[in-house]
């Protein structure tokens, strides 16, 4: 059976590391009524949880 945990950690990770970058070269891109780095926290959380859906898919094997 095909695990779903699999390509949407390598997506969620992908996307964290986008926003990561985002965040650290441009940080002056953010949303309008914020003076926060939403690209910057939204993308660690997203790379932790991609890291967490990999770290599951392997253990599970």
């Amino acid at each position: 059976m095909f695990d779903l945990r699999i390509p949407s950690g390598i997506f969620f990770a992908l996307l964290g590391l986008i926003l990561v970058s985002m965040g650290v070269f441009s940080p002056e891109t953010r949303a309008a009524l914020t003076t926060s780095n939403v690209n910057l926290y939204s993308g660690v959380l997203m790379l932790l949880f991609g890291g967490f859906l990999l770290w599951l898919s392997k253990r599970h094997v």
